[in-house]
């Protein structure tokens, strides 16, 4: 793993998490549909890896795997039970602080590839670099639009790098597009600036638009995905989710593992769902994207579900949720599939 931060607030906030744990003797799947949705990126890659290579078969597990978007879509799909697993991004949050959903997983671990760009004949452009090496200015920025999608790590990004010259989000309009409509809206003249992710950040930057900053920039930790499940789903199938969680982290580890297999499947999935990477775009993607395995999940030094919520808090100073939404969060965290993966792992 490229770069581990401990994340202090949100650790002294889990101690007090409380889980029943799943027993960890021998585990049996339901034979019951468990519906998972997910993106078709870096995210989704490991339940499409894990289907692929047959482990929810062989675990007795009749997984359907659909695909979305973005988070937003997922957290609706949830909402109307269309769901009984998500795989998803920051977008999570918003689910998680209804109380309707139970946290068991940490996904894929992002330390790059979302940035934020601006045209090269732009003011925002020619205000230059500051210490930190953020281009912009208060001045060039208020009341600028940024095209991105909601509730996403392109708009906590956005968010980010207003604050971080001194403006809110009162301050710029965030245009709402998915990923790749907003790359092509941006680069058909539309906005002032665009907020993305791989593989549309590679490509900006390869057609030479500027970019201002990176999440790393404005962030002090990697993003951390999240894997959360309907709560009736979590009381009456704890076998197959435990199996869920055993199949991932092992398809994790297979990709960590194998570079040259993880872009072949990566790219001709992606090109399946209708999404084009290059080879430059692909080697970007594995140099940013790490995943957890069964021994690194949920250590002491990044306890399950903290950067949620950190993300979390985040929200709440930006009255985007309430303090009350944030204990739902925190409530959500059920350490206990974990622990049972953890456990058959070491026994194993």
């Amino acid at each position: 793993m490229k770069r581990r931060v401990a994340l202090v607030v949100a650790t002294c906030m889990l101690a007090g998490t409380m889980a029943v744990p799943v027993s960890a003797d021998e585990l049996k799947g339901s034979g019951e549909k468990l519906i998972v949705g997910t993106m078709a990126n870096a995210l989704g890659l490991p339940v499409h890896w894990a289907q692929e290579k047959g482990y929810f078969e062989d675990a007795g597990l009749d997984v359907d795997l659909e695909i979305f978007a973005t988070g937003a879509p997922i957290n609706e799909a949830m909402a109307a039970g269309e769901l009984d697993v998500a795989v998803s991004g920051m977008a999570s949050i918003y689910a998680l602080g209804t109380g309707m959903y139970t946290y068991i997983g940490d996904g894929v671990i992002t330390t790059g590839g979302e940035s934020i760009y601006v045209r090269e004949d732009s003011d925002i452009a020619k205000a230059g670099a500051d210490e930190d090496g953020i281009i912009g200015s208060a001045e060039t920025l208020k009341g600028a639009s940024i095209l991105g999608p909601l509730a996403t790590t392109a708009h906590y990004q956005a968010i980010k790098y207003m604050e971080h010259f001194g403006l809110t989000a009162d301050d710029f309009s965030m245009v709402s597009m998915d990923y790749p409509q907003a790359y092509q809206a941006f680069v058909t003249g539309e906005g002032d600036l665009v907020a993305n992710k791989m593989p549309y950040t590679n490509q900006l930057e390869e057609e030479g638009y500027v970019k201002v900053c990176d999440m790393n920039m404005v962030s002090d930790s990697p993003i951390i995905d999240t894997i959360f499940t309907q709560n009736d789903v979590a009381e009456e199938r704890k076998d197959d989710l435990a199996l869920f969680l055993e199949c991932y982290y092992k398809a994790c580890e297979d990709i960590m593992a194998n570079e040259d297999e993880r872009k072949e499947v990566a790219m001709q999935w992606y090109a399946d769902e209708g999404i084009t990477y290059s080879d430059s775009d692909m080697s970007t993607e594995v140099a940013v994207k790490d995943y957890f395995t069964r021994e690194t999940v949920d250590t002491d030094e990044n306890p399950l579900g903290a950067f949620m919520l950190n993300i979390g808090k985040f929200y709440v100073d930006q009255e985007m949720l309430t303090d009350d939404d944030i204990k739902n969060v925190e409530n959500s965290i059920d350490k206990s599939f974990i622990e049972t993966v953890k456990s058959r792992n070491a026994e194993s």
